[in-house]
C-alpha cells in the first residue's frame, strides 16, 4: 500500500509526549497513528506504511536505534523517512542516529512549528531528495 502524504507513525513510550504530537499533527491534518514500543511499532509496520516515522531514542525493550535499523532492513520502508525525536541531544546522539538509518534529528522538547515543519517537509520528499 502506497503511504499517504499525510500518514504519519509516532512512536515513543511516553503518553504525553504522544498525546502532544498527535494533537498537532491532527491538528494539521495528518492521520496519526502511534506505539509505545520498538516492538509495536514494527508489528504496526506489517500492515501500514507511512510517509514518516517519528521515533524516540529511549525506549524500554528495543530502543530507537535497534528499532530504526530493523526498519531500514526491510527493503518496502526503505525510502520512508525517519526522524529521530528525543531528549538525548549530543553529538553522538546525532550520530548514532544517522548510523542507525534516521534521516533527521529533532530534540524534545520540540515546538509545534518545527515538529511541522519537519514533517511536512519530510512527508513531500524522499531520502534520496
Amino acid at each position: 500500500m502506497a503511504p499517504s502524504l499525510k500518514t504519519v507513525l509516532v512512536v515513543d513510550d511516553a503518553p504525553e509526549n504522544l498525546a502532544f504530537i498527535k494533537a498537532c499533527l491532527s491538528g494539521a491534518g495528518y492521520a496519526v497513528f502511534t506505539a509505545k514500543s520498538g516492538e509495536e511499532c514494527l508489528t504496526l509496520l506489517t500492515r501500514l506504511t507511512p510517509r514518516v516515522i517519528l521515533l524516540d531514542v529511549q525506549m524500554p525493550g528495543l530502543d530507537g536505534f535497534e528499532t530504526c535499523r530493523r526498519i531500514r532492513n526491510r527493503t518496502d520502508l526503505a525510502s520512508v523517512p525517519i526522524a529521530f525525536l528525543t531528549a538525548r541531544s549530543g553529538s553522538w546522539d546525532v550520530q548514532e542516529c544517522m548510523v542507525a538509518g534516521g534521516n533527521d534529528f529533532l530534540s524534545k522538547p520540540v515546538s509545534s512549528q518545527k515538529l511541522l515543519d519537519r514533517v511536512g517537509y519530510w512527508a513531500t520528499h524522499r531520502p534520496q531528495d
